[in-house]
């Protein structure tokens, strides 16, 4: 329960108290060019996604910090394994080979995947995606990233507490899953009642939101150095 808590409490920080900081504060250019060279690298050169490591520990080191890129090299290894050793399983079947360097192989890239996914959504702000709603016509729903981005929290904190209750009673962990769960959707009844007139009025205004030239560039030269790796492996 331990581990799980402070899991998500530094997913809480990174993605909820840190506010629009950090590379948050790049253009969404700079963004986009960046997300696309690590999605083509996963997708046209899976076998080399483990490079990604190398390439997202110092920008994640940079923003959110030390304890997220802890936590998410943690649990994407331990996800990694867990894929490694049930492959390894199968292989006992006879269905192929399975080596300690696959096995190495698909616990490195299990992490380069998550890392890159994650990274990509964290950078993410809320405030553009309400103002892209906005310019593209879509002032009834452009609302609903800020509201999203205040329920996610609140709904975190629910279903901790209520995983604490049942540690604190002893019970099974699957059982309160359950509870959980229905403590995450009561949160999210109570802000939509509260946010009625707020889904149901075009918003009327953009939100400014301040650049930062030093984390564009970063990114945009974290995007080209990927770029160019992955010329040379095509």
């Amino acid at each position: 329960m331990g581990f799980i808590d402070w899991f998500i409490g530094v997913i809480y920080k990174s993605l909820f108290l840190a506010g629009d900081d950090g590379f948050r504060r790049a253009h969404f250019l700079a963004k986009a060019v960046f997300i696309l060279s690590v999605i083509l690298l996963i997708t046209r050169n899976p076998s080399k996604s483990y490079l990604l490591i190398g390439f997202l520990t110092p920008l994640g080191l940079i923003f959110p910090g030390f304890e997220w890129v802890i936590a998410i090299l943690g649990l994407s290894g331990f996800t990694g394994l867990i894929l490694s050793f049930s492959a390894y399983l199968l292989s006992l079947l006879g269905l192929y080979q399975m080596s300690i360097l696959r096995m190495l192989d698909i616990v490195l890239r299990t992490i380069g995947v998550s890392f890159g996914i994650v990274f990509s959504f964290n950078i993410i702000s809320p405030i553009e995606l309400y103002n892209a709603l906005y310019i593209l016509r879509g002032r009834k729903i452009a609302v609903i990233p800020l509201l999203i981005w205040k329920m996610i929290p609140q709904g975190l904190r629910n279903f901790v507490d209520s995983l604490m209750v049942g540690y604190l009673k002893k019970e099974f962990f699957a059982r309160r899953i359950p509870p959980a769960v229905a403590s995450v959707i009561e949160a999210s009844w109570f802000i939509e009642e509260y946010c009625y007139w707020k889904l149901r009025i075009p918003v009327k205004t953009r939100i400014n939101l301040e650049r930062s030239y030093k984390y564009t560039l970063i990114l945009l030269a974290a995007s080209l150095l990927i770029t160019l790796i992955q010329a040379k492996l095509t």
